[in-house]
């Protein structure tokens, strides 16, 4: 039996508060996980992210 492959997303954002849901709604579709990859965001960009699965690395 073959092992269907592990498909990642990794979308880079900053301050994407009003678009992120969506982006990451849509992405998951297609993927396995999605990872955020927050660039010091001052807005909720981050807190979104997480709350709808995503992985987030902050820097």
């Amino acid at each position: 039996m073959e092992k269907k492959p592990l498909i990642i997303a990794c979308i880079p954002a900053y301050n994407e508060e009003k678009t992120i849901a969506k982006v990451i709604i849509k992405t998951q579709k297609y993927v396995d996980k999605v990872i955020v990859c927050d660039d010091g965001s001052k807005d909720m960009t981050s807190e979104i992210a997480e709350r709808l699965g995503a992985i987030v690395i902050k820097y």
